[in-house]
């Protein structure tokens, strides 16, 4: 290492440690700017990848529209609307029959929001009850090219569906943002050079990347993990079409802490996971938690039981303070002040440990 590489190396560590030092006294405010509602856990596909286990015999009953604006109403009445983004997902968003009846309210209360789709019932209709009922950003699934988007979603007519959808968001010039969104694996890891020369061709404004994690179907279907290899494949991908591009975005999403080498690399900034600290959610049944991808275990209470304000304000304490999740190898990690754990979703109740370790991926030996 030269002796420039190592003063930019430690700067960059510096810079790190500042920033998780900020993100702390982060933890102790928790203001309220980003909240997911998982609308139905009902979807129109049935993904080998699936995070939540989604699927068309969901019957979970959803909560109802005029409970779920109530959550949004308490917090319009002791938040600032204007400063909370709302994520919509799913399931599948769109195959809930009062969705926009309920967002137009959320959007009339303040709130801006998004949604993530498949993509499988967008039309023209649609593009235009997005708008009205005040959508400002959509993103469409898209995990593979052709026969490779189609198996990962089991259904033959996926992909063409999913890459009309971004077709029809993006020339309508409604929405702020339209973008893509990619569940890496190991079944589409070699078709992202020709997945962006389609994206950037439909004139989107970004494409963010993901990792799967164990978690829902994916923990029956290991075989679609990255290894240590093919996460700094990925990574050298997309840091280079970060460097070189400015027509379209792209960026790995936060999805666990990666080592001096790669953070700001791959994002805008450092590892950071905000759940319960600035994110908080309502899951399909009424329950509260953070963003969908996390396991029942981080639950904070029920929309019959408590207030969300108040559950967000005296609740949530175990996502605020995660020194016990130093455990097992994270004992004697030199990074632990840097990640404290990683990201939440990825954290095994079972073993009392983190599932998933990117920065053990990525250095290890045996994936060299």
């Amino acid at each position: 290492m030269s002796s420039v590489e190592g003063l930019t190396r430690g700067k960059k560590n510096f810079q790190n440690w500042a920033w998780n030092y900020g993100m702390k006294m982060n933890a102790k405010v928790h203001d309220l700017s980003y909240f997911f509602w998982e609308t139905t856990l009902k979807c129109n596909l049935n993904c080998m990848h699936c995070g939540s286990d989604c699927g068309k015999d969901k019957r979970g009953q959803e909560l109802s529209a005029n409970k779920v604006l109530s959550v949004f109403g308490d917090i319009a009445q002791n938040y600032d609307p204007k400063n909370i983004m709302v994520a919509v997902t799913g399931g599948e968003p769109l195959v809930r029959e009062d969705l926009f009846d309920v967002l137009s309210e959320v959007s009339r209360m303040g709130f801006s929001w998004g949604m993530v789709t498949n993509g499988m019932l967008v039309n023209d209709d649609i593009v235009n009850r997005c708008y009205e009922s005040g959508m400002r950003t959509v993103s469409v699934s898209i995990d593979g090219i052709g026969e490779t988007h189609n198996l990962l979603r089991r259904n033959e007519a996926s992909y063409d569906k999913a890459v009309n959808a971004l077709k029809l968001f993006a020339s309508s010039g409604k929405f702020e943002v339209v973008e893509a969104i990619t569940c890496v694996n190991s079944q589409n890891i070699s078709e992202l050079k020709d997945m962006y020369k389609i994206f950037k061709g439909l004139g989107i404004q970004g494409w963010r990347l993901f990792t799967i994690f164990p978690k829902g179907r994916a923990e029956i279907n290991k075989e679609l993990l990255l290894n240590g290899k093919l996460l700094i494949e990925l990574f050298n991908f997309i840091k280079e079409k970060r460097k070189n591009n400015s027509e379209m975005y792209v960026s790995y999403s936060e999805e666990g802490y990666l080592g001096c080498d790669w953070e700001k690399e791959v994002r805008d900034e450092f590892f950071y996971c905000g759940a319960g600290i600035h994110v908080g959610g309502l899951l399909a049944d009424g329950s509260y938690s953070a963003c969908p991808s996390l396991s029942r275990e981080w639950i904070q209470g029920h929309v019959d039981e408590i207030s969300f304000s108040k559950a967000w304000e005296t609740r949530y304490k175990n996502m605020r303070n995660r020194h016990w999740m130093k455990t097992d190898k994270c004992v004697k990690c030199r990074e632990w002040n840097k990640c404290n754990g990683s990201s939440l979703h990825l954290w095994d109740f079972k073993e009392n440990k983190t599932k998933v370790c990117h920065f053990d991926l990525i250095n290890s030996k045996d994936d060299k």
